[in-house]
């Protein structure tokens, strides 16, 4: 986006910003409606979002799961860096597909595809899509329960910014690769085509939408848009007293284990307000497992469930009303994770079920905001796990969506 400092009224940032969420909304129903498996149909268990060409977030579906949508504008900073970094260029027709869990992908079975919008030749948007698929290739059936994977490559396939189409073309040898090495590969190719098929629909009206109002407005639209909330969240903290404050969880860790220190792994959060800024620190941390795929991303996991948390309690839209979900909300909190830590790993260190240990840093986040706005936190989170010879079914409880 161009930084020229232009104004736009209140009333056309306003119905810019409306247009926008309703684009993401309607791409979320749209991949509901032609997806194959249920996980995406009935569990929702799917993101769809706008996000302008530097990779920040215009708006999401709001009826996709948060840890889906929210990384997107992750999804796309790691292709935007990856493309970079191999000298390939975005061109209109083009459709980029990326899971990389160390590349802004949340974990290796949330799919997600990108699709570039052009104005005159030049780069705007992207509107993009993301899934949690049934089977990836992994070394076990399935995409949740995979608790022996000891890296990144035994998670299964690494899609990191492939493009499955090139200037509207179908890039015929990488579907090849993805129907010969997933599982139930029919219905699992099925909802990546839908995923293309909504993403495209959101690029042309996001194409429609810019066309209306022209680049200038819009840019000055989408700025404004992100300044009022980063506005609200910046009046939110610093409603807040400075200070320090502090939670720890454990975490069940190797509970057979001689070492005491290796049956419970510590999750430590200290948040340092000042003013109308926010610290999250998560030195102290355990360091990541090389044997269990629990290591969380910074980017994808440990950031989105932070972000979350913070927006849930400070600015829950029971007393705030309408709060609009994008960049600005999230330009006041900055994060702080060794790296090396669970919450920060190296590749190639698995992450799969980076769910688990999700939930617990969100609730950690919260109990570390009850030392300053206990009225509003809720209470603690949990996972339930049901399971018998055939089959198993996996439960997330609480006010985050399926981390």
């Amino acid at each position: 986006m161009k930084k020229d400092n232009l104004k736009v009224d209140h009333v056309t940032a306003s119905v810019i910003q409306g247009a926008l969420e309703n684009i993401a909304v309607e791409m979320g129903y749209k991949l509901m409606r032609m997806s194959y498996s249920s996980i995406i149909r009935e569990s929702e268990d799917f993101g769809a979002a706008l996000v302008d060409s530097e990779g920040r977030g215009l708006a999401e579906s709001a009826q996709s799961t948060p840890l889906q949508s929210g990384p997107i504008p992750g999804y796309v900073r790691g292709v935007l860096r990856i493309l970079a970094e191999r000298g390939e260029s975005i061109e209109p027709g083009d459709v980029i597909m990326h899971n990389d869990a160390y590349a802004g992908a949340s974990h290796g079975p949330d799919v997600g595809f990108i699709v570039p919008v052009f104005h005159n030749d030049s780069l705007i948007a992207f509107a993009t899509t993301t899934a949690h698929h049934l089977d990836i290739g992994a070394l076990t059936p399935g995409s949740c329960g995979i608790v022996d994977a000891i890296d990144a490559y035994a998670e299964g396939l690494q899609f990191k910014a492939i493009k499955v189409y090139e200037k509207g073309q179908k890039v015929t040898p990488v579907w090849h690769i993805l129907h010969d090495n997933i599982r139930v590969s029919d219905l699992v190719v099925g909802d990546m085509e839908a995923q293309i098929a909504a993403a495209r629909f959101g690029a042309e009206q996001l194409g429609e939408l810019i066309d209306r109002y022209g680049r200038t407005t819009f840019d000055a639209a989408c700025d404004a848009v992100m300044n009022y909330a980063e506005r609200l969240m910046r009046q939110a903290i610093a409603a807040l007293p400075n200070g320090r404050y502090s939670a720890t969880t454990y975490i069940d860790g190797y509970l057979d284990d001689p070492n005491p220190a290796r049956r419970e792994l510590p999750l430590v959060v200290t948040i340092n307000i000042k003013d109308d800024e926010m610290l999250v620190d998560l030195t102290g941390t355990t360091p990541q497992v090389s044997d269990r795929p629990i290591n969380m991303p910074l980017e994808g996991t440990v950031d989105i469930a932070i972000w979350l948390t913070v927006r849930s309690v400070l600015l829950d839209t029971e007393t705030h009303g309408h709060i609009p979900v994008n960049d600005g909300l999230v330009r006041p909190i900055k994060i702080v994770a060794p790296e090396g830590c669970l919450a920060n790993p190296v590749f190639p260190a698995p992450t799969i079920a980076r769910f688990c240990p999700g939930n617990q840093l969100a609730d950690t986040v919260m109990k570390a905001l009850a030392e300053v706005a206990p009225q509003q936190v809720s209470a603690g989170i949990g996972n339930l796990r049901l399971s018998h010879s055939r089959a198993q079914r996996f439960y997330t409880l609480g006010p985050y969506g399926n981390l």
